[in-house]
Order: structure tokens, then sequence, then C-alpha cells
């Protein structure tokens, strides 16, 4: 262990050395005028090349997309003067971000308040394993200061909420919404409406994607085009029924697709292309089961949305988790439906099952289990339980005194028992407190976390 700790700690030193001469490089290329001289000057020749407005290196950098007669010179010198906020660094935000860069955006801000963890990288291609616990903002940052050296990167280290996101936002031509959670992206929503700052929205999950544009107008004077998200959900979904990649999965290359073409939209709406040429009041659907991309139109702009309507009752941003009445911030989560004489920490159980039997239930899913359960477990999955095989098991736990319900982070399993108290009030169960996570952290440290 104290190799390992020796090695991170040199490892981080010599980041630190390679991040200051890299600043240093990029200074350096910043402070050399490309435009003074051409090859001809050089050797004392007068040169007969005519070069635009476009500097050498930019030419030369860009010239694949320059050379689309969508983009040509004029397209890249909008897309090197404009801004760009993207709100979340992870498996939407990472490869979109990645292509605006290349592209040659003259700023990008990056906000994200997380730490990158292991289980990103599969889909979160800007960091890699030497980045785990570092803020996933400067990670990012830095592998696109790499990358383009030529354009300004910003990462905000920070939670966007209300009481900063107005100012951050303000100073950008456009938003990407690279979020996971419902009360953001109201959030961000009715922020590009106060803000006048266009919207691409993208989201994630399973083996699906989606992908739509709000706020759309050609200038800050216009009024806005297609609806607002508001006007699509005018009432938050129930907390039951939102899904999550941490909760639910996702396939890496689906979050990798839909953030390619949130940057396609971002570059296309930057260099002037009409809303008829862009996601405006449609919304793009990515079914990675089959392969298959389908393109739906969405309800009009709604003439009494509270958000974007001519007469807006919604005219500053507010507490988006009372609104949706769920948490922003997934790792934050800890429910409390029982009272502690209905919890069981990990220690105490590890301890209670050296000395007599338990009935032990998981009521994660069945793949959850399978990659990983306590011995002796059985697996009854929430989401199943309901009609007899919720009778079956209210039946087995009257024949046991020592009934504990496990779950990954001890919500859910709360959820199970408590479903169960409700049916039989004088049943002798337990729940697993802060769940398998806890009994990794407490008594075996051999247990996945995932």
């Amino acid at each position: 262990m104290d190799l390992i700790k020796n090695l991170e700690h040199e490892i981080l030193e010599l980041r630190e050395k390679l991040k200051i001469k890299e600043e240093e490089l990029r200074e350096a290329k910043r402070n050399i005028n490309f435009t003074d001289k051409s090859d001809d000057d050089v050797v004392g020749t007068k040169s007969n090349i005519s070069i635009g407005k476009l500097p050498k290196w930019a030419i030369e950098r860009y010239s694949r997309q320059i050379l689309l007669p969508d983009i040509g010179v004029s397209g890249q010198e909008r897309l090197m003067s404009s801004r760009v906020l993207i709100v979340g660094a992870g498996g939407l935000g990472c490869p979109a971000s990645i292509y605006l860069a290349g592209a040659g955006i003259g700023e990008i801000g990056i906000v994200d308040y997380d730490t990158v963890d292991i289980t990103n990288i599969h889909r979160q291609i800007l960091h890699t394993e030497g980045d785990r616990c570092r803020n996933k903002a400067v990670s990012a940052a830095d592998s696109l200061k790499r990358m383009n050296s030529n354009i300004k990167v910003t990462p905000y280290t920070i939670e966007f909420k209300p009481e900063n996101a107005v100012q951050i936002a303000s100073n950008y031509d456009l938003i990407v919404d690279c979020t996971d959670n419902v009360p953001t992206r109201y959030m961000l929503s009715d922020l590009s409406v106060i803000t006048k700052v266009p919207l691409i929205s993208g989201s994630a999950l399973k083996m699906e994607g989606q992908l739509t544009v709000y706020g759309y107008r050609r200038s800050r004077n216009e009024k806005s085009s297609g609806p607002c998200y508001r006007c699509l959900f005018p009432t938050p979904p129930p907390a039951a029924a939102v899904g999550s990649c941490s909760a639910n999965g996702v396939a890496g290359p689906v979050p990798g697709a839909i953030g390619a073409l949130q940057a396609l939209e971002a570059i296309k709406l930057l260099v002037g292309r009409d809303r008829e040429d862009l996601l405006v009041g449609r919304m793009l659907i990515l079914d990675g089961e089959d392969t298959t991309f389908r393109t739906v139109k969405l309800r009009p702009k709604n003439p009494k949305c509270e958000s974007c309507s001519d007469q807006p009752k919604i005219k500053q941003l507010t507490n988006y988790e009372v609104l949706c009445k769920m948490q922003s911030k997934e790792k934050d989560l800890e429910l409390d439906i029982l009272p502690k004489s209905h919890r069981i920490s990990a220690t105490e159980l590890s301890n209670s099952l050296v000395e007599q039997r338990h009935l032990l239930i998981d009521v994660r899913s069945e793949a959850e289990y399978s990659m990983c359960h306590l011995e002796d477990s059985v697996n009854y999955p929430l989401e199943q339980l309901h009609g007899e095989r919720f009778d079956v098991l209210v039946e087995n736990i009257k024949n046991n005194e020592n009934v504990i319900f496990v779950c990954r982070r001890g919500n859910d399993s709360q959820i199970a028992a408590d479903m169960v108290l409700k049916a039989f009030p004088d049943a002798k169960v337990k729940d697993l407190s802060g769940g398998l996570h806890a009994w990794a952290e407490q008594v075996d440290r051999e247990f996945p976390v995932y």
C-alpha cells in the first residue's frame, strides 16, 4: 500500500509539472503571430498569396470543415468567436466538448461539481484512470487544452444552481445541456428563456438517447422559436418514474452518439443555419437496441406557458428540487423512511449473521444481483414486488424472526420494508442502512462498489 501511495503522489506531482509546461506551451503559441510571415517572406521573396480574414494556422487546422459550403470561411470565423457553455462533463459532455473543441469554438465553459469515478470512464471519454477523484470540469478542460491550444477553456468546479446560473450563462452564446436529472433540465430551460440563450438538450439512458433544441432565435432581440421544456412537460414526472445511469445503466456509445450530435447541432446553429435545418420543434430519438434513428414532431409552443409565453409567470430561477420533489444530485440521495428501530448497520448485521440465521432479501434488479450479492441472500427485485409475488414474500416473512432488506445504497430497501410493514405491521423486518455500499466500506473491502 505504501508503494501505491508513493507512486500516486509522484504521479500527481508530475501531472502538475506537466500542466504548467503545457500552459507555457499554449501561451507561447498564442504569442506567435502566424500571419506576420509566410515561408516566402522568410527567404526574402515577396509572397503572391492572398490570405483572407482567417490566419494561416486556422486555415490549415480547420480546412476540412471550411471546405463545406455550409461552413466556409465566414462560418469558421463565427465558430472561432463563439462561446459555448457545457453543463455536465460526463457521458454527453465529453463527446460534445471534444467535437466543439475540434471545430475551433472560441471559448468553451464546462460546469461540473462532481469528481471522476472509475464507473464513469467507460463512457466519459475525456477522463482516464489517472483522473480518478479529480474534478470532472478540470479534467475535461485539461484534455481539451491538450487537444486544441488555440481555444479558451474555462472550468467551473461548482454546482450549477439558481444562485449562479444566470451570471455564468449570460457570458455565452449557447448552452449545451449534458446533465442527467429532471430538476436541472427545468432550470436550464428557464435559464435559456431568461437569458435568451439557445439550449441544446440531450439525454441518454440504457440503450436510448434523445436530442432537441430549445429557445432557438437568430439573435437575442428576436422571440424564441419552438417549444421550451416546460411547454412539453408543464408538470414534473413522479420521482419513481425517472431513471438514471447509475441505477439503470447505460451503454457507452449511446451518450457518445448523442453528445456528438449535440456538437453538430451547436455548430450548425452557431454558423447561422435556419431553424428548419435544426432540431427545433422536433426530437431525435436513438434506439440502440435495433440501431435506428427517428425524428418526432413536438407539440407547438404553448401560448400560455409559464416560462416562454408573452406573459410569463416565471421571471427568475427558483428551487427546482422542491418543484420536482427530487434531488438533482443522485449521489447525495438518502431516504429516511423507516424509524431507527427498523434499521441495522452493516457492522451490526455482520456480527448478527455469526450468531443466528437471517432472511436476507435483496431488492436490486436481477442484473445487479448477478454481479454481486451477500451469501445466502434471495433476490426479490423491487419493481416486481406486487400482486402474487408480493403476497408470497409476505408469507415467507411471517415465518421468519430476522428479516433484512438489502439494496445498493439503502433507499430501495427502505421502500420495500415499508411496503411489507404496511401490509403486515407485526413483521420483524429491518433494512441495511447505507446498503451494500456501507457493507463494502465497513465490513468487506473486497465487495464491489458500483
